[in-house]
């Protein structure tokens, strides 16, 4: 039967009957009487239990009837009070870490990009972007372990013999600890215990050197870097598939346990490189672990790190299409893996072996002990003045104080705006593909995390990456 069907009250002309009954029903669901006495056990165990929550605050409700329409109403007026009960920030993104990181990333966008203070990037979400909304697990990257131990521990690894003790630079806010010496004469490890808790060991005596091939033009050596004479020493750095072994196994000891397959490794003629990726969820984040053997065969140094990672839980994440209008914000930037990194190991090869200025002093027993090896001097340099023996005359002291003419100071212009200011180049940028991963981000307080996000490849053909998190789940500086 409809309301419009339902016969008047006959105690009250102006109501209906079911008006009549569904009054009374919540009359006496609401007077229940006394209550009742509880059990003192009861009571004193209350504090154990969880408090009751709603199963799905979101459900929609469904009444009919003014009364139960009322009751909505205060249900729904409730639940608009809850600002307060909103999930808190997971952190608070670090402040100017992103912008400084960001412009630095976009400098793999195109070779034929102009980076500078006056470029202004207008980027578009390319025709073939996803709209669709989605989840991801965010994860903390904790400390394991005890500082002093950890260091004893990698020091064991490289042989590096001493005690554990506190870096001289070392501060409430940057704890360190070292094993071996501070100064770089002799093999030394050191620790910090704060952000991913850095390790890096060191041995300055693996040096790799390059010896300049004399019959090589300065300009040559410009082209193309240092070339090595025929009598230049071997290279006794291990081979890739040697070197990916051992990697490995010292890896695995410092206690970072990775497969052999998913170590790179790049051999050059100053020696070989192994780098591994932390992986997470499968995802290979930006988080790496090094170590390079010069071509002496001996580590010249190796970096780690000291944490795990802890899942925060999963939350929403942004369409690839919307996230494009985060790109022109730095503060959601998060630095992607290897493979979206555009070949940092080839960077890294291409200094060590063609760059004759990252080369060390050669040791004069190396030099004295190999024929026509003198190194390249540039036409354009200056001899080195004549050795003499006369005194160098020093002027006398004198007591009269030294007048130094003050440089008088010009007023800047308040009222004046510059007008010969460039006007910034637009230079638009297309993003055609982005690939859902994880970055690797900041907080306030110093902590990494990895987080959803898209590393998003523009027309270019280079890499861009932004975070994906909803708005609300980390708070922007």
């Amino acid at each position: 039967m409809s309301l419009k069907e339902t016969p008047p009250n006959r105690h009250n002309p102006g109501m209906s009957n079911l008006d009549d009954d569904l009054s009374a029903r919540l009359r006496r669901s609401l007077d229940r009487g006394a209550a009742p006495d509880l059990n003192s056990e009861v009571v004193s165990g209350a504090a154990a239990h969880p408090a009751p929550r709603l199963s799905n605050p979101g459900r929609t409700l469904r009444v009919a009837g003014g009364a139960g329409l009322a009751v909505a109403v205060i249900t729904l007026g409730a639940l608009a009070l809850g600002p307060a009960l909103r999930p808190a920030p997971l952190f608070t993104a670090a402040s100017g870490a992103g912008e400084s990181t960001a412009a630095g990333a976009r400098t793999v966008e195109s070779a034929d990009m102009k980076i500078g203070w006056w470029v202004d990037y207008n980027y578009s979400a390319g025709d073939g972007l996803s709209t669709a909304t989605g989840n991801g697990d965010a994860y903390q990257l904790v400390l394991e372990g005890d500082p002093e131990s950890r260091a004893a521990q990698i020091a064991e690894v490289f042989g590096v013999a001493g005690d554990a003790t506190t870096a001289t630079y070392s501060d409430a806010s940057y704890p360190a600890w070292v094993v071996g010496p501070e100064d770089g004469t002799a093999p030394a490890v050191n620790l910090t215990w704060s952000g991913t808790g850095d390790w890096w060991y060191s041995d300055p005596t693996a040096t790799s050197f390059w010896i300049c091939d004399p019959s090589v033009t300065a300009d040559q050596v410009a082209e193309f870097g240092c070339v090595l004479p025929e009598n230049a020493p071997a290279n006794e750095a291990p081979g890739e598939d040697e070197a990916r072994a051992q990697a490995q196994q010292l890896l695995a000891e410092t206690g970072f346990t990775v497969d052999a397959s998913d170590i790179t490794v790049t051999a050059y003629d100053g020696g070989t490189t192994a780098i591994a990726n932390l992986t997470v969820g499968g995802v290979k984040t930006a988080l790496d672990w090094t170590i390079n053997w010069s071509n002496t065969g001996d580590i010249s140094y190796a970096y780690g790190h000291s944490v795990a990672a802890e899942s925060r839980g999963s939350f929403g994440t942004i369409s690839a299409r919307d996230a494009v209008a985060r790109l022109d914000d730095g503060r959601w930037w998060g630095q992607a893996g290897p493979d979206y990194q555009g070949g940092v190991m080839t960077y890294a090869a291409n200094d060590l072996a063609r760059s004759d200025e990252a080369a060390p002093v050669v040791p004069q027993e190396v030099l004295e002990g190999l024929e026509g090896s003198t190194p390249v001097v540039p036409e354009n340099s200056e001899a080195p003045a004549a050795p003499t023996d006369a005194p160098t005359a020093e002027p006398a002291p004198s007591d009269e104080p030294i007048q130094v003419d003050p440089i008088p100071a010009e007023p800047l212009p308040t009222d004046e705006v510059p007008t010969d200011l460039p006007t910034p180049e637009v230079i638009n940028v297309t993003v055609d593909t982005a690939e859902a991963t994880l970055l690797l981000m900041w907080d306030a307080d110093g902590n990494a995390w990895l987080v959803p996000g898209y590393a998003m490849q523009v027309s270019e053909g280079g890499w861009n990456s932004v975070v994906s998190l909803q708005d609300g789940v980390i708070k922007l500086p």
